[in-house]
């Protein structure tokens, strides 16, 4: 009798979370278009550091997301990007940066507007680039927000803004200093599981 109640209760509590279900996506990825407005790796001085001029670079974007709830979950975004600096470098530098950080959701039947904020690391290279012109790896972070805009079960729209930063070495002898831009990310979302 034992033995029947310890399966009756197992095959309960085995079948609560089934009920419990709710109907969100659990697993969402999006591949899309990326501009930041980052360091010009164009515009250096006699020395061929960076002046800390701004420009708007374009790049791919990629951001994985699984969500544990209807409201929260966390996300990796994933993006490359060309900084420019063919002149000095010998090749263009291009920055990959790879941030993971917490989403949180406020999913609606038209929009799911969102906030998001992470850490990572930032790696930029070229064929002449070196660690104190702002090349090599370093920590890098993103704030910032958007809106999925549902098409039908699997497919949505992302228009997303965020502030990034990457702390590198722009000067020779100068400490490294946090150096950011807006990001503008803008792509099409697939559900991968539900």
């Amino acid at each position: 009798m034992v033995k029947i109640a310890a399966v009756g209760v197992f095959v309960l509590l085995c079948a609560v979370p089934v009920m419990a279900q709710e109907d969100f996506p659990r697993i969402q990825t999006s591949l899309g278009y990326a501009n930041l407005n980052f360091l010009d790796y164009n515009s250096v001085d006699f020395t061929g550091a960076p002046t800390g001029a701004k420009s708007h670079h374009s790049g791919f974007a990629n951001e994985t997301g699984f969500n544990f709830t209807k409201n929260w979950g966390i996300s990796n975004y994933m993006g490359v990007y060309s900084l420019g600096g063919a002149s000095v470098f010998g090749s263009n530098v291009t920055l990959i940066r790879d941030i993971i950080g917490g989403k949180a959701r406020l999913p609606t039947s038209r929009a799911v507007p969102y906030a998001t904020a992470g850490i990572g690391f930032g790696y930029s290279t070229a064929s002449l680039c070196y660690s104190y012109f702002g090349c090599g790896g370093s920590l890098a972070g993103r704030y910032g927000g958007g809106v999925d805009i549902p098409v039908n079960d699997v497919f949505a729209l992302k228009f997303e803004v965020t502030r990034m930063g990457l702390h590198l070495q722009t000067q020779i002898g100068a400490p490294a200093a946090w150096n950011s831009g807006i990001n503008i990310h803008t792509g099409i979302v697939i559900t991968l599981a539900q």
